[in-house]
């Protein structure tokens, strides 16, 4: 059994230790790899995915090293500071007030008879609005008139009886009594005194009357009729009925409220020679509506400041005179009680301008882009005063021969190299000199 196994075992290709390999009997085949028989195509290709991915990483590597070997600075547009004389000014918000503003009463009380004017309109002096009904104060007139042509009667018998009386003493001294003589001088005493009486009465009469006829104490516009034809009008008093109202329109005032730092320096210019006083009426200020965008078309004088600061807000009143003629067409551009804003020249000189543009902000401070003489960008830290038609002054930290960055900032990080190129004329031209306006610290 034992040698029938072994005889088994070596026609398998075995041996033992002290014999020779014994070939396997039956048909003979090739043999093959035991790992080549376990490897199908899609183990091969599992196989195969981390080379191709790790081929594509290091290729991908290889090309970005080879493009920064190649990458050119940043293109940037720079420019210079420049010096300008400039205009530097105050600005403020204000209101419009009318010089003159007038609440319509009547001075006597009556009916509403007549409305003479139209909402809105603007009056001249003088120009009738209403007419209270006169019937009633026309009668008393004429009563009045009576009352004067009555004591103007007894005045002159008192007149006649004492020239008589008198007469009749030189004649007969006599004749007559002397208290008869000083009754006749106290009768005409009394009755002079009657004819004045009646004729400060019927003056009264009739102012009244002419009171009935109410008039535009000045010349402007005027607002609605506050009551109706027909309605009883209490006049002559505090509480007299408000008919209406009428504001002056041209001339007009513009007021407007200053810090007090901002006087202390307008104040020392004026002490130091270089501007009017207010009360000469030269110190020019400007106004314009919401409408005119950065314009002030409107040209005044400062004719007014108020002689203390107001305790509650530090700010001095200060007003302006204004012309406000009508146009052809449509209304007057100043009303009474309008929002307006205004400005004042406050200084001027040379100032150092850059653009605008060019300036950013972080949390250190207020900053511009600058190009070395490597053209290597970096931060340069400045103070900056008010803005001048899309230029803004420069107080400190920049000097003319200085390249700022004006375009392309993004692309200028702190330290990074770039390519710099000079702006050209147009995008660097300063402001116009009419369009030279600045903002300042005034309230």
């Amino acid at each position: 059994m034992v040698e029938g196994n072994a005889a088994s075992y070596r026609r398998r290709g075995h041996t033992d230790a002290n014999q020779q390999p014994i070939p396997a009997l039956g048909n003979q085949t090739e043999k093959r790899s035991p790992f080549s028989e376990r490897l199908s195509p899609l183990r091969m290709k599992v196989l195969c995915a981390p080379f191709c991915v790790m081929w594509f990483f290091m290729a991908l590597v290889g090309c970005r090293k080879e493009s920064g070997d190649i990458e050119q600075p940043a293109p940037v547009t720079v420019m210079h500071p420049m010096m300008q004389d400039v205009t530097l000014y105050e600005y403020f918000t204000g209101q419009v007030e009318a010089i003159d503003s007038v609440d319509v009463r009547s001075r006597v009380s009556g009916y509403l008879d007549q409305i003479r004017f139209e909402s809105g309109s603007e009056v001249r002096k003088d120009e009738v609005l209403f007419i209270v009904d006169q019937r009633p104060f026309q009668a008393k007139v004429d009563q009045q008139s009576a009352n004067l042509e009555q004591a103007k009667a007894q005045q002159k018998l008192a007149h006649i009886q004492y020239k008589r009386d008198i007469g009749l003493q030189k004649t007969d001294p006599g004749a007559i009594a002397q208290v008869t003589i000083d009754r006749s001088i106290a009768n005409v005493g009394v009755q002079d005194a009657n004819v004045l009486q009646s004729q400060a009465q019927l003056e009264e009469a009739q102012l009244d009357l002419d009171y009935c006829t109410i008039s535009s104490p000045i010349a402007g516009q005027v607002s609605r009729n506050y009551v109706s034809i027909g309605n009883l009008i209490t006049g002559g008093t505090a509480q007299a009925t408000l008919l209406t109202t009428v504001v002056s329109v041209d001339p007009i005032y513009a007021y407007f409220y200053v810090d007090e730092h901002t006087i202390d320096r307008v104040q020392k210019s004026i002490r130091d020679g270089e501007r009017p006083p207010v009360n000469s009426k030269k110190i020019p200020v400007e106004l314009g509506l919401n409408i005119d965008g950065d314009k002030y078309p409107h040209k005044g004088l400062v004719d007014f400041s108020d002689n203390q600061f107001s305790t509650d807000t530090g700010t001095l009143q200060v007003r302006g005179l204004f012309k406000n003629p009508k146009p052809e067409t449509g209304t007057r551009v100043l009303v009474p009680g309008q929002f307006v804003k205004l400005r004042v020249p406050v200084s001027q000189g040379p100032h150092m301008l850059i653009k605008s543009q060019a300036i950013g902000q972080d949390i250190v401070g207020t900053y511009v882009v600058a190009v070395d003489e490597n053209n290597v960008a970096n931060y340069r830290y400045i103070e900056i005063g008010p803005e001048v038609g899309g230029m803004t002054v420069i107080e400190n930290g920049l000097a003319t021969t200085d390249r700022v960055v004006i375009a392309g900032q993004h692309n200028a990080a702190p330290g990074t190299k770039v390519s710099a190129r000079q702006a050209d004329a147009a995008s660097k031209q300063s402001p116009k000199s009419d369009s030279i306006q600045t903002s300042g610290n005034g309230g």
